[in-house]
């Protein structure tokens, strides 16, 4: 499944735009939106989306009414209620619902949601800050990360970026990037050479980058390992 279609049910537009904004995060760019129940069961048909998401108090017809309509034309149809209440839950999983979220959404409960259904998602874009302008970048892009007082710079080749991610939130969500110190991390493709200077911290030769961040002693022998290995 490349590129999943998504349908959010919400009749509150606040709500929508959040999920779909969280959905972006993830990767998923084929988001499509109902205002209500009516609309959304209409739009499951002609759309057959891979996933719903569905609000429950709604006008029109209810979250609870609209699910069972669906179900009952596609019942492998997965959808995850999305709601402030808990009090539906029960009724909510004598329709099969894939799952149960309350509102507000947390972007892990949203993971597990969607790893529960079995969707695939890749994280490889991230946002970053330069200006007033925040932009979608490539993860794979980013030749290493410098932690700068209370900033994050993602150094690329000849751009940087600020972050509102720590150092640590961004390497428990991206593979492939190592730690060789404390304010450091590196993407392990761009790792090219160790630079030694007598008396000083060895440093991280990358491509395409002319900052050479410190090593920690700590993590040398890490770094020499990777190299050893590319």
């Amino acid at each position: 499944m490349n590129d999943p279609c998504i349908l959010i049910v919400d009749d509150e537009p606040l709500a929508r735009m959040r999920l779909k904004s969280m959905l972006k995060h993830l990767n998923f760019e084929q988001i499509i939106e109902a205002k209500h129940g009516a609309q959304g069961v209409e739009l499951a048909s002609s759309q057959m989306p891979d996933l719903i998401f569905m609000d429950i108090e709604m006008p029109e017809l209810d979250g609870i009414k609209a699910a069972a309509e669906i179900k009952l034309q596609h019942p492998s149809m997965p959808i995850i209620f999305s709601t402030a209440h808990d009090e539906f839950a029960l009724q909510a999983f004598d329709l099969s619902a894939a799952d149960y979220i309350l509102k507000p959404l947390s972007l892990d409960r949203l993971k597990q949601a969607i790893e529960k259904v079995g969707l695939n998602f890749i994280n490889d874009k991230i946002q970053v800050k330069r200006g007033n302008d925040v932009i979608r970048l490539a993860v794979s892009d980013i030749i290493c990360l410098m932690a700068e007082d209370k900033y994050v710079i993602a150094h690329l080749h000849q751009q940087t970026f600020l972050l509102d991610q720590s150092l640590a939130e961004f390497e428990n969500e991206f593979s492939g990037f190592l730690r060789i110190h404390r304010n450091a991390l590196i993407n392990t493709a761009h790792l090219k050479g160790i630079h030694h200077c007598p008396g000083q911290a060895p440093q991280a030769l990358l491509n395409n980058l002319t900052l050479q961040p410190n090593i920690s002693r700590r993590q040398l022998p890490l770094v020499k390992k990777l190299l050893k290995e590319l």
